[in-house]
């Protein structure tokens, strides 16, 4: 009884080492904690809540939320919602596996006018928005005439998202001598409609270097709602999202053989953005 009760003792004195103290709350709110491990200090700082991390010799540190594991300053994804800047003092080394997703566009259109209350998650991966996006909220849009506001407007956002899950076999080359036309035939092979389409290539073919050819990799709606969902109220007839990995040329990739079609029926939303390599 005296060695089971002494084994007890030792293992909650190990579990008050190295049992994290705090929940990081967010992007703006990071909270670092450092844990003596092996006479090294580590931080790390968390996006999001995780539930564990597990140093690879066997020490398992819990919180709530989702499980993480780190070695050597990196860090391996059990759920790719997970967002983590990862820091390991010994070997001064910072790892941060993430990419923006760069002006995201939502297009609601509706054929009666309604009011729709529309949120992202997770809301602490959002950078910038406009208008602008209210934690726990949301946005409140207005469908009038057909299209938000009545104009044709759109939700703008910007979101830190995972880099590492994204496919990247099929894609569309888009030349920086034809910038516009590779865009065009791109955005055309998914249905957006002109306002749509013209709203793409003017801000991307301004942000992208002027010299250099890249690769679009789309990824559709199930991979963006992944990553990224989307929950309207009320329930939208058709949702179409998709984001673009876009990376300079290297390889020609893959053909994309079955594009995803925009489906325009009754109260439908349409979402286009891009995440940039190493931008």
């Amino acid at each position: 009884m005296k060695k089971i009760l002494s084994i007890v003792v030792f293992s909650l004195l190990i579990l008050s080492l190295f049992t994290p103290s705090a929940i990081a709350l967010g992007r703006t709110d990071i909270i670092q904690e450092s844990i003596a491990y092996q006479h090294t200090p580590f931080t790390a700082s968390f996006f999001d809540t995780y539930t564990s991390y597990s140093v690879l010799d066997g020490f398992q540190l819990t919180h709530p939320g989702f499980p993480l594991s780190g070695l050597h300053g990196s860090v391996q994804y059990d759920n790719p919602l997970d967002l983590i800047n990862y820091h390991h003092p010994s070997i001064n080394t910072l790892i941060f596996d993430d990419v923006t997703a760069r002006k995201p566009n939502i297009y609601l259109y509706s054929d009666q006018d309604l009011c729709a209350h529309v949120r992202l998650a997770p809301e602490r991966a959002i950078t910038v928005s406009e208008p602008a996006y209210q934690p726990g909220i949301g946005w409140q849009a207005e469908i009038c005439s057909g299209s938000l506001n009545g104009a044709g407007d759109f939700l703008f956002y910007e979101a830190m998202v995972p880099d590492s899950v994204w496919q990247k076999e099929e894609g569309y080359v888009i030349h920086a001598t034809d910038r516009e036309q590779d865009m065009a035939s791109m955005l055309g092979q998914y249905g957006f409609n002109e306002k749509e389409c013209t709203d793409f290539i003017d801000y991307w073919d301004e942000y992208l270097s002027d010299d250099i050819d890249y690769v679009f990799y789309p990824q559709e709606t199930d991979a963006v709602n992944e990553v990224m969902p989307l929950f309207i109220t009320p329930t939208p007839d058709e949702v179409f999202r998709l984001w673009f990995y876009a990376g300079p040329f290297e390889t020609v990739p893959e053909p994309v053989t079955d594009p995803e079609k925009i489906v325009r029926d009754g109260f439908h939303v349409v979402e286009w953005g891009v995440m940039i390599q190493d931008k």
